[in-house]
C-alpha cells in the first residue's frame, strides 16, 4: 500500500452558489410566486375533497428540519395580514444533488375567503416563520 500526499491535501471542490443553481433549476410542479436573493417561493391554491389547501415549495438556500411545531405563513397586503399554520408538524428539506440548494415543501390549512383573497388582492410579502427564523419573500 503506497502513501500519497496528494491524497491528503487534496484541493477542496469550490463551492456551488446557491443563486446560480436556482436560476437554472425549471420547477414545473408550481406558479413563482415570490423570491428573495437567495430562494425562491412556488405556490398553489388546491382542492382535496372540496376543501381548499396551499402548496408551497421553497427552493434556495432556507433549510427546515422541524419536528412537533411545524411553520406558518404570512401574506402582507397593504392593510391586512393573513396567517396560516401548516397541514404537517414535520417540515424537513432536501437537498439538491451536488449543490448547497435545499428543496422544502410545505401545505398550509386553507379557508375558501382567505384563498379569495390571496387569489384576489394584491400581495405585497410572504413571510415563512420557522421555529426562531424568518424567511420574507416579495412576490413577482
Amino acid at each position: 500500500m503506497a502513501f500519497s500526499f496528494s491524497k491528503i491535501f487534496k484541493p477542496k471542490e469550490a463551492t456551488v452558489v446557491a443563486a446560480n443553481v436556482i436560476d437554472q433549476i425549471d420547477y414545473k410542479g408550481g406558479t413563482k410566486y415570490a423570491k428573495n436573493e437567495t430562494n425562491i417561493v412556488y405556490a398553489d391554491i388546491e382542492e382535496l375533497g372540496g376543501f381548499p389547501y396551499l402548496k408551497t415549495v421553497i427552493i434556495g438556500d432556507t433549510k427546515a428540519n422541524i419536528k412537533r411545531t411545524g411553520c406558518t405563513i404570512s401574506f402582507i397586503f397593504k392593510n391586512e395580514e393573513i396567517t396560516l399554520a401548516s397541514d404537517n408538524t414535520t417540515i424537513e428539506s432536501n437537498k439538491i444533488k451536488n449543490s448547497n440548494v435545499f428543496y422544502t415543501e410545505i401545505d398550509f390549512e386553507l379557508d375558501e375567503n382567505d384563498a379569495k383573497k390571496i387569489k384576489t388582492q394584491k400581495v405585497n410579502e410572504v413571510k415563512f416563520t420557522f421555529k426562531k427564523s424568518v424567511a420574507v419573500f416579495k412576490t413577482i
